[in-house]
């Protein structure tokens, strides 16, 4: 019972000398305003999932290799920024054109489509729940998870002819800001089927291993359709977006269908019932499909910026269409060319699925994008978990090893200590910058080889200071009764001179961390960063890889948030000096 109530004493007393301690380090200016910053950027750190949705690269979890946003664009802040502080109006915002694009739904049914119809035979479009495209929804557009498509439906009776039967689905809206978007992507899927029959055609086939045009019978619909996706100024020019011919190595690749020469650049056509292109189920899709991770309609690629279609070579089509702030349309027209066969009843069913468009702004988010369209706010607050993590780990790594040969050195003295020092004197001398560059180049940059790097190099200058405490303490009298009594070395270096230098151990935890953020920093800004890690060295290496410096929303946040850091940690430390140091208290 009485070594218990010791116990609990011993304790309480402890206890009761630790919150006056902390209580000392709160009333200290210098350890209240960095214990302040620290707090702040471990709350960060901890929240960072709960204050964006992106992922530590500023990438969207659900499509890590598409671009979120528009590559460099600005903070959605700078739009109302007066022009004399660097502010600019002209910036654009993120637009989704298409509310539900999984499942195209005319207005009348609470959708987002409109539609004309130009000539006779099309029955009311239709939605049909059964029937959808297969494949995931395509890069950029998450939206595309309802089943279901649209069904256009055309049919006539034998005896007559509604050749060029048109039909425009399309939704209209207000584009908002004085300059144009950044970029547009759009979608499409179509399933085409009917009526068909059998009619010889030239086809190219692989013959004894060579390809080569042969003569062969070809199922085709007998009511073929044109296809053309558009975008433009409402009673204005209207662009075609889809499907557009595009060059590759001299080679011209018409997208689907029956095409003409694409240099007259006439429409193409489909003329076959299911002839997907790199879709199952026959479903006609964008060239670069969703199979192969690609864009679809997308004012980046070369779909629509060569020299064979409207735009151009070396054009922006999304500058050439959004002129100014008006309304705009985006729709398809589908054209029936009903000219086959009057002897027959015929039909062709269009099924419309995965139809959208999205408008990426020349603005995004807090901090815009990176020069590969990723968030930058979400980098920044991913990099304080890196910072936090590499910082608090290279300090205790770098004390436990200085404090263990300083007390070695100290203590036993004589050829421990001459070996002990003697490889500190070397490492001192070795030039720390380089070394760093040449062992992360050779182990590689991940952030744990550069805690083990940094740990390694980090000791020496700590242990010279314990050993100079250590020969300094063993010499007094209550370490000398110690060995009177029998104490062992073990015993009395972690019993009495332990606890006689643990205020340097402290200090150099604390002032241990800006000397290890800041060298990740300067590493990674050379470029040797972990590649699936953002710190802020990353984010500064990146802007300058971008050739963004003065894109200072990208540049200062990283390097302020550094320096924060770095000196919450110095003032931290030099408060636990003024506080365990006798020397200053007596000074005091």
């Amino acid at each position: 019972m009485i070594e218990t109530s010791t116990r609990k004493s011993k304790l309480a007393f402890r206890l009761s000398r630790f919150l006056r301690f902390l209580k000392l380090l709160v009333s200290k200016k210098k350890s209240a305003f960095g214990l302040a910053i620290i707090f702040v950027f471990f709350i960060t750190a901890a929240g960072a999932p709960l204050m964006t949705p992106y992922t530590a690269l500023g990438e969207d979890p659900s499509s890590p290799l598409f671009p979120i946003g528009t590559n460099t664009a600005s903070p959605v802040w700078l739009r109302y920024f007066p022009t004399w502080l660097g502010g600019d109006p002209t910036l654009s915002e993120q637009m989704n054109i298409v509310k539900n694009p999984g499942l195209p739904k005319l207005t009348s049914e609470g959708g987002d489509w409109s539609i004309d119809v130009e000539g006779s035979g099309v029955s009311d479009p239709s939605i049909r729940t059964d029937v959808g495209y297969p494949l995931p929804a395509p890069p950029g557009f998450k939206e595309f998870t309802q089943n279901g498509s649209l069904q256009i439906m055309f049919s006539r009776t034998k005896g007559t002819f509604y050749n060029g039967t048109k039909i425009h689905i399309y939704t209209v809206f207000d584009y908002p800001y004085t300059g144009p978007p950044g970029r547009f992507i759009g979608n499409i899927a179509l399933l085409v089927n009917g009526s068909t029959h059998e009619v010889e055609k030239l086809v190219k086939k692989a013959v004894n291993g060579s390809l080569t045009f042969v003569m062969e019978n070809v199922t085709c619909l007998d009511v073929p359709i044109v296809v053309r996706i558009y975008l433009g100024q409402q009673g204005g020019k209207e662009w075609k977006l889809w499907p557009c011919p595009y060059v590759d190595a001299l080679n011209i690749y018409p997208p689907l269908g029956f095409a003409t020469d694409p240099v007259t650049r006439q429409p193409w056509g489909i003329d076959k019932p299911e002839s997907g292109i790199l879709a199952p189920g026959g479903w006609i899709i964008a060239r670069d499909s969703a199979a192969t991770k690609g864009g679809h309609i997308d004012s980046d690629s070369n779909s629509l910026v060569n020299e064979l279609t409207e735009f151009g070579k070396e054009s922006a089509p999304h500058r050439l269409v959004f002129t100014n702030q008006t309304t705009y349309i985006y729709g398809i027209e589908i054209t029936f060319l009903d000219q086959e066969d009057s002897t027959k009843d015929v039909s062709t069913e269009v099924f419309i699925d995965d139809f959208g468009l999205r408008l990426y702004g020349t603005s995004f988010g807090l901090m815009g994008t990176d020069h590969h369209g990723r968030d930058l706010f979400s980098q920044l607050v991913y990099g304080t978990r890196i910072s936090l993590y590499l910082g608090f780990t290279v300090s205790i790594f770098s004390v436990v090893i200085g404090l263990s040969v300083g007390l070695a050195a100290g203590y036993l003295g004589k050829a421990v200590d001459e070996i002990l020092m003697r490889i500190a004197d070397v490492l001192l001398v070795l030039p720390g910058l380089p070394l760093l560059i040449v062992l992360t180049a050779v182990l590689g940059a991940t952030i744990e080889n550069l805690i083990l790097l940094l740990g390694v190099l980090g000791w020496m200058g700590f242990s010279r200071m314990v050993r100079s405490q250590v020969i300094s303490i063993k010499e007094r009298p209550f370490v000398e009764a110690a060995k009177a009594v029998g104490a062992g070395r073990f015993h009395i270096i972690i019993n009495h001179i332990l606890p006689s230098v643990a205020s340097l151990v402290y200090i150099s935890l604390a002032t241990a961390v800006p000397g290890a953020v800041t060298a990740e920093a300067a590493l990674a800004w050379l470029g040797f960063f972990d590649p699936v890690r953002m710190s802020w060295g990353r984010m500064l290496h990146a802007n300058f890889e971008a050739n963004a410096l003065t894109n200072w929303w990208w540049v200062i946040p990283p390097g302020l948030c550094i320096s924060l850091l770095s000196v919450s940690f110095i003032m931290l430390g030099f408060a636990l000096d003024e506080i365990l140091n006798p020397k200053l208290r007596l000074r005091k």
